[in-house]
């Protein structure tokens, strides 16, 4: 696993929870997390890299790289404080937006994927884009400044 280092800015630290509300955050999000660390483990032993970001866990290749392309038709997907990628290229790309994602997965704690899911089914119910207009996703496009 490699460690790459970031200076944080000064406006890092003031948006930055305090080590106990940070501890809370990976503690409520774990159950998610567990799912992905499942994910990590396939992708490791198959091959696959793994690196720390921004208090994420990233992995890509192997498993990541297989699943995303035959099931998820994604670049990469967040599940707690861990974010699956094809390649180092589409974990680089899709950073911001993933990022978005542990933080509502932080949020929302052993609920997120239920929540997430329901998000989807609502918005295909409605004649909607079942990805596209899911709420999480929305809000996560939101997050990062991306304009769809």
């Amino acid at each position: 696993m490699t460690r790459t280092p970031t200076a944080p800015s000064p406006e890092d630290d003031r948006r930055r929870p305090s080590a106990p509300l940070r501890v809370a955050g990976y503690a409520w999000a774990s159950p998610t997390t567990m799912v992905g660390l499942i994910a990590g483990v396939l992708t490791l032993c198959s091959g696959g890299r793994a690196q720390l970001r921004r208090g994420a866990i990233e992995f890509h290749g192997g498993f990541s790289d297989w699943f995303l392309r035959r099931f998820a038709k994604a670049a990469a997907m967040t599940l707690g404080h861990v974010i699956i990628g094809r390649d180092e290229r589409c974990l680089d790309s899709c950073r911001e937006h993933e990022l978005a994602h542990v933080r509502q997965a932080e949020r929302w704690g052993p609920a997120f994927i239920p929540a997430y899911l329901l998000a989807s089914a609502w918005a295909w119910s409605r004649g909607e884009h079942s990805y596209l207009d899911n709420w999480f996703e929305r809000d996560a496009r939101r997050a990062c400044g991306e304009d769809w």
